[in-house]
C-alpha cells in the first residue's frame, strides 16, 4: 500500500432528516431512495472529475485531486455539489424525500492507493472538517472550508463569512456558504491582432510546409478561453492566399453540448467539399458523394459513400466496422488534399465527442505526401480528455497562447479606443489581466454606455451590451442562443411565431459585432460566451417550452435527414423533458414531451450505433430510459446492455432488463436474449466483471438459462446460448471449483453444435464466438496447440467479424503461441490485430493483446519496444475504465 501527502478537496453530502424518513418510510422505500441518491451522487461527482471515497450510511463522500490531480480541483468540487444538489431537488422521486446538506473542504491528507479492492482511503484533519461542514450547513445548503474558497478567483459567489463551533476544535471553523455560480471567463473575438507575431508565424510556417512541400501537418492551438484562438485562426485564414491560393477550407465546428451529438461537426466539413446545402436530403447527399468520388479510383465506392452518408445519418444502412468508418474519412480527407491543397479546422474539440476524437486522431496520420494541414483549436481541457494527444505523430506541433502583457494589452485598448484617458487604460488592463476578449468587451460597453464605470466580470460586460439592445435585437440573440453557436432566421420564426423585423434587426446586430453571417440565412454569435450569457437571461421554464418548440421545428423540416438530425433533435427534446419533469411532472404536455423525448433518443441511439459510437449511444440510451413508459423499459435496457462495451454498464442493464421481463411477462425468448448476454459477460469476459458470481449462483443461473432454452426454437438464439454457455469451464478456472471432464465435454459439445449451426446460418461472429469457446476448453485440457488451431480458424474469416472478435482472435493466437514457445507468431500475430485497432475501439479487448504482446517481447528481450507497450497498456487501462 504506497502513501502520499497530497492537498486535495473533499466533499461530504448527507441527508437532513434521515432518522425522521426511516421512522415514516419502510426499509425497502428508503433503500430504493437511497439507491436512486447513490446513482444521482456517482455520476455527478464522475462527470466533474472526482472519485467517490465511499458511502457511510445515507452519506456521499467523494475526493477532488487523487489518485490524479488536476489544477482546478476545488472548483472541480463546488461545481459538483451545485450539480448534485440541483439534480437531487429537481428529481421527481428525491426532491420532496431526501433534502441534502453538503461540507467542502481542501486540506493536506495522507491518501494510500489500494488497487486491489479500488479505494483510496485518507486520513487528516481535512477529512473531519469537511464532514464537520456539512453537519452545519442547512437542508439544500453547501458550507465551503475557507482554504478551498482561498484558492476559487472566480466562478462562483459566497455568502457572508461564518464561524462554526466544533466539538474537540480548539478554534471555531471558519467557513462560506455555496450561493451559486458565477460567470465563466470569456473567449477572444474579433479585435486587432496584438502580441501574436511569434505565434502567427509558427502557424504560418507549418501551412507552407504542408501545403507547399506536401508535408501533412497537424498544429494544435490550445489556450483557455478567452486568449485568442480564434482571432488568431482568423488572422490565419486572411493571409492563407498569399500562401497558397489554391487552397480549400473547410471548418468542423463542435457545440458546447458536442460531447451528446456523436459525429455532427463533420456534416459542415463533408457538405463543404462535396458541395451540397445544409439542407439537403439523404438521398442527394449520397449522390452529392458519389459524384465527388468519381474519378478518384476507389475501387469500393459504394463501400465508402455508405460510410460517410452513414457518419452524418444519412446512410441506408448500419455500419457495424468501425475500423472502415474512421478509413473512409481519412480516404475522404486524402482525395480532398490530392484535389486542392486542404486546409481542415476543428474549432472547440474541447467540446468533441470521444467518438470524433477518435476520428479526427485516425486521420490525422494521413498516407502519403499530401498538402493537408490540419488545424485543432481547443482549450486545455482537451488534454484531460487525451493527454497524449498530438504524441507520437510526425510534422505536429502545438502552439500555446499565454495572456497578453500589461504592455500589449494597453496597445490593444489604445487602437479600439482613441483618446481613452490613461486611468482608464490602467483599469481596463488590470481588470483584462491578459484577455483580449475582456479588453475587448470591456472597452465596447465603455464605447456604446458612454460610462466608464466597469463591469466586475465579463458575463456582466457581455450582459451590459446585451441591455442597450433593442427589444427585437435581444429578443433575437435570446431565441439564437437556445439553437446553440449558430442559428437560421426561419428556426427563430419558429419558435416565437409574432416576432417582427427579424431581417432589419439580424443587420443591425452584424453592426454591433454581435453576430456574423456565416452562410446562406445562417447567423452564429461572435463568441460563444455572448451566446451563453444571452442562454442564461432565459429562465428554466422558458428554456424548456423553446428547446421543445426547436426540436418540433427540426423534426418538421428535416424530411429525409432525420437521421442526421437525429441526435440534434434528442438533445432538444431531452432538455425540455428534464426540465419539465421537474417543474410540471404530472402536466400532459409534459408526458408528450416525456415521449418525443424517449423515441428522438432512441433513434440517437441507432444512429449513434450505427457508426460504432457506442459510448455515446449508451448515453442516448440512457436518457431514453429516463422518459420511458414501463412497457418499454425491459426493450430498453437489453439494448442498452447490448451495445455497452463495458460490463459495469452492461451488467446492470442486463439484470435490469432480466428482472422487468419476468415482471412483465415477456416471451422466453427475450429473457433467454438478455440471460445469454449475461451469462456471455460472466465467463468469456469474466475478466471485466467486478462482482463474481458465487459457484451456486451460477449454477441456478445456468438452470435457468436451460430452462428457457428447452422452449425456445429459434435457432441462432439457441446457438448463441450454447456458446455462451461453453465458456463455463473456462469461468470455472477462475474459481475454486475446477472443471471436470464430463464438464469440458459437454462445453465442447455445445460449442461444436453452436459451430455447426453457424456455419449453416452464414453467422460468422456466431461462428468465432463459439470457436473461442472450443479454444478455451482446449486450453484447460492442456492442449495449447489445439487451442491455437481453433484461433487460427477465426483468422482466417477475420474480415467480416466485429472488431470484438477480431481482436480476441489475435489475441488467442498469441496467447496460445506465447505458451507455445513460438515467440515469432506471437509477435507477428500481436502486432497485426494491433494495427487494426482505431483509437478508443475496444480497450479493454485490445489490452489482452497488449498484455501478451509484452510478455512476448519480454522474452525477445526487446526492451524499448516492452516500455512502449507498456505504456499504451497504462492508458488502454485508463481508457477501460473511461465511464460510458
Amino acid at each position: 500500500m504506497a502513501e502520499e501527502r497530497r492537498v486535495v478537496t473533499i466533499l461530504f453530502a448527507d441527508v437532513a432528516g434521515s432518522t425522521a424518513m426511516g421512522d415514516a418510510l419502510d426499509p425497502e422505500d428508503v433503500r430504493v431512495l437511497l439507491r436512486r441518491y447513490y446513482d444521482v451522487a456517482r455520476e455527478t461527482v464522475t462527470e466533474h472529475g472526482g472519485i467517490l471515497e465511499k458511502f457511510i450510511g445515507d452519506a456521499v463522500v467523494a475526493v477532488f485531486g487523487f489518485p490524479h490531480t488536476h489544477d482546478d480541483d476545488p472548483q472541480r468540487a463546488l461545481a459538483a455539489a451545485l450539480t448534485l444538489r440541483d439534480r437531487v431537488r429537481a428529481d421527481p422521486a428525491l426532491g420532496d424525500r431526501l433534502p441534502i446538506r453538503l461540507g467542502i473542504n481542501t486540506g493536506e491528507v495522507v491518501a494510500s492507493r489500494e488497487s486491489a479492492t479500488g479505494d483510496f482511503p485518507l486520513t487528516g484533519d481535512a477529512v473531519n472538517v469537511a464532514a464537520r461542514l456539512q453537519q452545519a450547513a442547512d437542508p439544500w445548503g453547501i458550507l465551503c472550508g475557507e482554504r478551498t474558497v482561498g484558492s476559487i478567483r472566480t466562478g462562483f459567489t459566497f455568502g457572508p463569512l461564518i464561524a462554526i463551533e466544533a466539538r474537540g476544535k480548539s478554534h471555531p471553523i471558519r467557513a462560506l456558504p455555496l450561493v451559486g455560480r458565477e460567470a465563466h471567463m470569456p473567449v477572444a473575438r474579433r479585435t486587432p491582432l496584438i502580441g501574436r507575431a511569434r505565434d502567427l508565424q509558427q502557424l504560418e510556417l507549418a501551412a507552407r510546409r504542408a501545403l507547399e512541400e506536401q508535408r501533412p501537418f497537424l498544429v494544435s492551438v490550445i489556450a483557455p478561453a478567452g486568449v485568442g484562438k480564434t482571432r488568431l485562426l482568423e488572422e490565419f485564414l486572411e493571409r492563407l492566399p498569399g500562401i497558397e491560393p489554391r487552397a480549400t477550407v473547410a471548418i468542423a465546428q463542435c457545440l458546447p453540448y458536442g460531447q451528446r451529438l456523436t459525429y455532427w461537426p463533420l456534416r459542415g466539413v463533408l457538405y463543404r467539399l462535396i458541395g451540397v446545402a445544409e439542407d439537403a436530403t439523404a438521398p442527394t447527399v449520397r449522390q452529392a458523394i458519389r459524384d465527388w468520388l468519381r474519378g478518384s479510383g476507389l475501387e469500393a465506392m459504394d463501400r465508402e459513400v455508405e460510410l460517410l452518408a452513414a457518419t452524418v445519418g444519412a446512410g441506408e444502412t448500419e455500419v457495424s466496422d468501425r475500423s472502415a468508418l474512421l478509413a473512409a474519412w481519412r480516404t475522404f480527407f486524402e482525395i480532398a488534399a490530392r484535389r486542392s491543397p486542404l486546409v481542415l479546422v476543428f474549432e472547440d474539440l474541447h467540446w468533441s465527442s470521444d467518438s470524433l476524437l477518435d476520428l479526427f486522431e485516425f486521420v490525422m496520420q494521413p498516407r502519403g505526401d499530401l498538402p493537408l494541414i490540419m488545424i485543432a483549436l481547443t482549450r486545455p481541457e482537451l488534454l484531460d480528455r487525451r493527454p497524449g494527444w498530438g504524441g507520437g505523430r510526425r510534422n505536429y506541433t502545438s502552439i500555446s497562447l499565454e495572456p497578453l502583457s500589461d504592455r500589449d494589452t494597453a496597445q490593444l485598448i489604445d487602437q479600439l479606443l482613441d483618446g481613452c484617458p490613461p486611468e482608464l487604460v490602467d483599469r481596463i488592463v488590470r481588470h483584462a489581466e491578459g484577455n483580449p476578449f475582456f479588453a475587448g468587451e470591456l472597452i465596447r460597453s465603455v464605447a456604446e454606455r458612454g460610462s466608464d464605470q466597469l463591469p466586475d466580470t465579463v458575463q456582466a460586460t457581455v450582459l451590459a451590451r446585451l441591455d442597450q439592445l433593442l427589444p427585437e435585437e435581444r429578443r433575437i440573440v435570446q431565441l439564437g442562443s437556445v439553437f446553440g453557436r449558430a442559428f437560421r432566421p426561419p428556426g427563430l420564426i419558429a419558435l416565437e411565431p409574432t416576432l417582427a423585423g427579424v431581417e432589419a434587426a439580424l443587420d443591425r446586430l452584424i453592426d454591433k459585432d454581435l453576430l456574423r453571417p456565416t452562410g446562406t440565412d445562417i447567423f452564429a454569435f461572435r463568441h460563444i460566451l455572448i451566446r451563453e450569457v444571452a442562454y442564461q437571461t432565459l429562465t428554466r421554464a422558458e428554456r424548456g417550452r423553446l428547446h421543445a418548440a426547436a426540436a418540433a421545428w427540426l423534426a418538421g423540416i428535416a424530411g429525409e435527414r432525420e437521421d442526421s438530425l437525429a441526435e440534434l433533435i434528442a438533445f432538444h427534446y431531452r432538455e425540455a423533458a428534464s426540465i419539465a419533469t421537474a417543474q410540471r411532472p404530472n402536466d400532459a404536455q409534459t408526458v408528450e414531451v416525456r415521449k418525443e423525448a424517449m423515441e428522438w433518443l432512441i433513434r440517437a441511439t441507432e444512429v449513434a450505433a450505427a457508426a460504432t459510437a457506442t459510448i455515446e449511444g449508451s448515453r442516448h440510451l440512457r436518457g431514453a430510459i429516463e422518459f420511458a413508459e414501463p412497457g418499454r423499459l425491459p426493450d430498453l435496457y437489453q439494448r442498452l446492455g447490448e451495445i455497452a462495451e463495458s460490463s459495469d454498464v452492461a451488467v446492470p442493464a442486463y439484470l435490469t432488463a432480466l428482472r422487468l421481463c419476468r415482471e412483465q411477462g415477456r416471451p422466453p425468448e427475450q429473457e433467454l436474449q438478455v440471460m445469454t448476454g449475461l451469462l456471455s459477460i460472466y465467463t468469456r469476459s469474466q475478466g471485466s466483471v467486478a462482482d463474481r458470481l458465487s459457484f451456486d449462483a451460477m449454477r441456478a443461473f445456468r438452470q435457468d438459462a436451460a430452462k428457457l432454452a428447452a422452449r425456445v426454437t429459434d435457432e441462432r438464439l439457441l446457438a448463441r446460448y450454447m456458446a455462451a454457455d461453453a465458456f463455463y469451464p473456462f469461468w470455472m478456472v477462475g474459481g475454486s471449483n475446477p472443471p471436470s471432464a464430463d464438464d469440458l465435454a459437454a462445453a465442447r459439445a455445445s460449442a461444436e453444435k453452436a459451430v455447426t449451426i453457424a456455419r449453416r446460418l452464414d453467422d460468422p461472429n456466431l461462428e468465432s464466438m463459439a470457436l473461442d469457446a472450443l479454444s478455451g476448453t482446449a486450453q484447460i485440457s492442456g492442449d495449447w496447440a489445439a487451442s491455437r488451431e481453433y484461433a487460427r480458424q477465426r483468422l482466417t474469416f477475420q474480415d467480416r467479424l466485429s472488431m470484438v472478435e477480431k481482436v480476441d482472435a489475435h489475441s488467442m493466437v498469441a496467447w496460445s503461441a506465447v505458451l507455445l514457445g513460438d515467440l515469432d507468431e506471437a509477435d507477428r500475430v500481436s502486432s497485426q490485430g494491433l494495427a487494426q485497432v482505431q483509437p478508443g475501439q475496444v480497450p479493454a479487448w485490445t489490452l489482452h493483446i497488449v498484455v501478451w504482446r509484452i510478455y512476448a517481447l519480454t522474452l525477445l528481450g526487446r526492451w524499448d519496444e516492452v516500455l512502449v507497450m507498456s505504456e499504451r497498456a497504462r492508458l488502454l487501462w485508463l481508457e477501460a475504465l473511461k465511464p460510458a
